[in-house]
């Protein structure tokens, strides 16, 4: 940690921000990525000095870990917050044009601060400012990662040091009450979450009827790719059949017995489920989770709010912020992910025999090879359907999918994805609309990581694979994929509803959570690979794509 000290006085604004600057050098940050954060550093520091009392100093510390890298200010005087540095940045009405200028700096900070600038004052009248500067892609896999191996090792210390009835205990009082308020919240934000999710994106398109035959080809060759990838989920599962009826007994047996003993009388109908897309009511889809009918009200929403756009955006506003508002909670939830897998490795190795664990790893290879399949098929669309050099588009595509395994978000990678797409001469009218939208309905990765998993809980429990179960699991996949969020580890909130779909419990996730950010880098490399081939065949079929640039 590196601390600077001085007088709370713009005198000193050049010298802090040569320290910040220093702190960059440090670090090996390239003149490129410090030109925002030395932007919100100079405005920090201003609103500081403007706030300080008299005679007060200021400290800036920085600090970091994993790659990571904060700023932290400390100074006594009057509290402020983000959106005074904000409203001091913006034009007075006095100005011609301020709304629309005042529109484009909005713009600029919501890019500049974001989610990277905190502020608090304390009782004693200090300010705190924390500045995000540097996120690791890699710091969060390298925590969990870490609370597995701990988890790991906690379990089998409390086996094999304890007594059996003290690990139970423990168990029972300690790691299990974790586990059971991270399931929670993670029912609980779901529903939310995609409702908002999907009436966002659908409220964006302010002329409807501009989407016509494009956006028509977009959605169909998303939903076939989706429907190809359960397919290869399903064989890529034959190829390797993982799942050891052994690894029940680290859930709960008698759960899954009962469960098991339920889905027997699990039928689906399409009539039934066509029917059922329309709810009697609003309240009762979010009470059940029920994804389709949740979506069905979305698109509903996100018209409706597109149609009124012209004459008020209020509505649109309304929905988008409530959109960043579950996605910022969603992010919170995710962020303790790695207490939760340590918990809930913890808990499963207390029961678990030593030589049951490979079992839960084969796993992660067993959904990288259905990953690398469909990567493969990508090619052959591209080939066969788009007449476009599957080698020129992986040459050209390569950074925006290496981003998407590091982030493992598909919304984190889609200013990459886009950057990319534009390269290979794609027209902004075509990924403009088809990648954020693909990074909300298409997520091909997620339906091979939901099937093949799915299909492993059914062995470990002894649940036969008939006809009607492999129609629901086929359905539900289908739903579950439009509405999976576009966040690391938002394809867990999607597994924890699928699981009970087939009649067993939801519990049963607590086998591979902690294994999940591992498999989540692959399927999301996946996920955005699949938004980019669409997106190609359709701006091939379509004429708007630069051969030339392509090709190049």
């Amino acid at each position: 940690m590196k601390r600077y000290e001085c007088d709370a006085n713009r005198k000193e604004i050049p010298k802090a921000l040569d320290f910040i600057d220093g702190c960059f050098e440090e670090r090996r940050i390239n003149r490129k990525k410090r030109v925002r954060p030395m932007l919100v550093a100079e405005e920090v520091l201003e609103a500081i000095c403007a706030n300080a009392d008299e005679g007060s100093r200021l400290s800036i510390e920085a600090e970091g870990v994993f790659g990571n890298l904060k700023l932290q200010y400390r100074c006594a005087g009057k509290p402020f917050e983000v959106s005074d540095i904000e409203q001091k940045l913006l034009f007075t009405k006095e100005f011609s044009k301020s709304e629309e200028a005042n529109a484009v700096i909005k713009n600029l900070m919501e890019k500049l601060f974001g989610d990277k600038l905190h502020i608090s004052s304390t009782k004693g009248g200090v300010n705190k400012i924390t500045q995000s500067v540097v996120k690791s892609a890699y710091s969060a896999l390298i925590i969990t990662l870490i609370a597995l191996a701990l988890g790991i090792l906690t379990g089998l210390l409390i086996q094999y040091l304890l007594p059996e009835q003290t690990g139970k205990i423990i168990s029972d009082n300690v790691f299990s009450p974790v586990y059971t308020v991270f399931m929670n919240a993670l029912k609980m934000i779901v529903a939310p979450l995609v409702f908002f999710s999907i009436a966002s994106s659908i409220a964006d398109f302010s002329d409807l009827k501009a989407l016509g035959r494009m956006a028509g080809k977009i959605v169909i060759l998303y939903a076939i790719t989706s429907f190809i990838a359960i397919g290869v989920g399903f064989m890529t599962y034959n190829i390797f059949p993982i799942g050891n009826p052994e690894l029940k007994a680290a859930v709960n047996a008698e759960e899954a017995a009962s469960t098991i003993e339920k889905s027997e009388n699990v039928t689906i109908s399409i009539k039934d489920t066509l029917v059922n897309i329309v709810p009697s009511d609003v309240v009762t889809p979010f009470m059940q989770s029920n994804m389709l009918q949740i979506i069905f009200m979305a698109v509903l929403l996100g018209i409706a709010a597109a149609s009124l756009s012209k004459k008020s955006t209020m509505l649109k506003d309304i929905i988008q912020t409530m959109n960043k508002a579950f996605s910022l909670i969603t992010g919170w939830i995710v962020a303790c992910i790695p207490l939760f897998v340590f918990c809930s490795m913890a808990k499963m190795m207390i029961s678990m025999k030593l030589n049951h664990l490979a079992d839960v790893f084969s796993w992660v290879p067993a959904v990288y090879l259905g990953d690398v399949i469909m990567i493969g098929v990508y090619c052959l669309i591209l080939l066969f359907v788009g007449r476009l050099n599957p080698l020129r588009f992986l040459k050209g595509y390569h950074p925006a999918m290496i981003s998407a395994f590091t982030l493992s978000s598909s919304n984190a990678a889609l200013p990459s994805s886009i950057r990319q797409c534009d390269k290979l001469g794609i027209s902004e009218k075509i990924y403009s609309f088809s990648l954020p939208l693909g990074a909300t309905i298409n997520m091909d990765g997620n339906c091979i990581t939901l099937i093949i998993t799915a299909l492993f809980f059914a062995k470990i429990y002894g649940l036969p694979i008939t006809g009607n179960l492999m129609l629901s699991l086929v359905i539900s996949i289908m739903v579950l994929s439009i509405g999976s969020p576009g966040i690391p580890g938002g394809n867990l909130i999607c597994l924890t509803l699928i699981v009970p779909q087939i009649g067993l419990p939801a519990e049963a996730v607590s086998l591979v959570m902690g294994l999940y950010p591992l498999v989540g880098m692959m399927q999301t490399l996946t996920n955005v690979a699949g938004d980019a081939v669409a997106t190609s065949v359709v701006a091939r079929s379509e004429g708007l794509i630069d051969l030339a640039k392509y090709n190049k």
